[in-house]
């Protein structure tokens, strides 16, 4: 058991840091190099955005623009892959251990339905008769749960719940079956203790798709559906579509599409890259689906994908939200978790868990 006191907040790296250890974090100019303009529109915090916001923003975007410094080459082989995890693993370790620690949650390592996971809970934990499964981002290629702790963290303090983060196995050692398949199982363990209506599941990035994903799957294989799912920034599509590809890639300080690429073809061949299990948004919503809050920010390439899988999830005829913020970027609430707009963002999650999961 880790347990964490209560300090100064930092900022935590998670699916940001993808574009700087798979690739880069500028987009490339038809020359190859990216002009001073260009990294200008993409490092600049708005204006709209609070105090607080712009000052958490600007540290971490000198942060970004150096790491766009780092070489420019899609991983060949596994032990590439681990390479960069690695790297990922310690740049961001000791900032998601500061966020962890300033908001004194306590987790613990466990095994559920044969996957491994960690039990995260908030401070004074007793238990509300509800769980929380969550699922980490990293482009399906990096971190783990105790590199992902930060939006769990902020999640279980939030809504008072046991979040249970999955450690599901990365790709291309694993695929979008093994994924959703370990998120299932893992479901179903927990359904061992809760109703379906008790449990409710939150991803963030590619745990985001692959969250809602999962609950595609399972619903297709007849189980009970959890009470409702909670999306932060989700990778709904990654085959490159949406208007927001072309109109925000170059004002995306996180992510840009090549790299992206690499990470999807990584977790899917391109032939599966429109199965609803592995891009959600292309999912059947004619059929039962859990309410769902999708959340993100303005300054984001996935844009698109939030306004597209609320579309389809509500031209299906059930419950969903879409809550977007102002001059916000990919998973603001790890990058920043002690700014406003990420504080109203948790509550509002935790307002919409009350509002759809049931208690004991």
């Amino acid at each position: 058991m880790i347990t964490m006191a209560r300090s100064a907040v930092g900022f935590a790296l998670t699916s940001t840091a993808l574009t700087a250890l798979i690739g880069s974090a500028v987009a490339a100019s038809p020359r190859g190099q990216s002009t001073e303009m260009e990294k200008t529109v993409r490092y600049e915090v708005p204006e709209t955005v609070s105090p607080e916001a712009k000052v958490a923003l600007q540290q971490v975007y000198v942060l970004l623009s150096q790491m766009a410094q780092a070489p420019r080459s899609a991983p060949s082989a596994d032990e590439d892959w681990d390479r960069r995890n690695d790297m990922a693993e310690a740049l961001i370790g000791p900032r998601v251990a500061a966020n962890a620690e300033a908001l004194g949650i306590t987790a613990v390592e466990d095994t559920i339905g044969g996957v491994p996971v960690l039990r995260v809970r908030p401070p004074g934990h007793t238990g509300r008769g509800r769980t929380l499964l969550y699922a980490h981002g990293g482009g399906y290629v990096l971190f783990s749960a105790r590199t992902s702790l930060t939006v769990p963290a902020l999640m279980a303090v939030a809504s008072g719940d046991e979040v249970i983060s999955i450690d599901y196995t990365l790709a291309p050692r694993g695929n979008w079956q093994t994924a959703t398949d370990q998120v299932i199982a893992v479901y179903r363990g927990v359904l061992a203790d809760r109703q379906p209506g008790q449990i409710g599941f939150l991803g963030d990035s590619a745990g985001g798709g692959l969250v809602a994903g999962a609950v595609l799957k399972m619903r297709d294989q007849q189980v009970p559906l959890p009470g409702a799912l909670y999306l932060l920034s989700p990778w709904s599509d990654i085959t490159g579509t949406g208007d927001s590809y072309a109109t925000l890639e170059r004002a995306d300080p996180s992510l840009d599409a090549e790299s992206l690429q690499w990470g999807a073809d990584a977790y899917a061949a391109p032939a599966d890259q429109k199965n609803p299990y592995v891009s959600p948004v292309y999912g059947d919503y004619s059929q039962a689906f859990p309410p769902t809050l999708i959340q993100g920010g303005t300054r984001e390439i996935f844009l698109s994908h939030f306004v597209r899988h609320y579309q389809a999830i509500r031209s299906g005829g059930h419950v969903v939200v879409l809550d977007l913020y102002e001059g916000m970027p990919h998973v603001f609430q790890a990058l920043a978790p002690s700014i406003p707009e990420t504080t109203t963002s948790m509550q509002r999650a935790a307002e919409f868990f009350d509002a759809h999961l049931t208690q004991r």
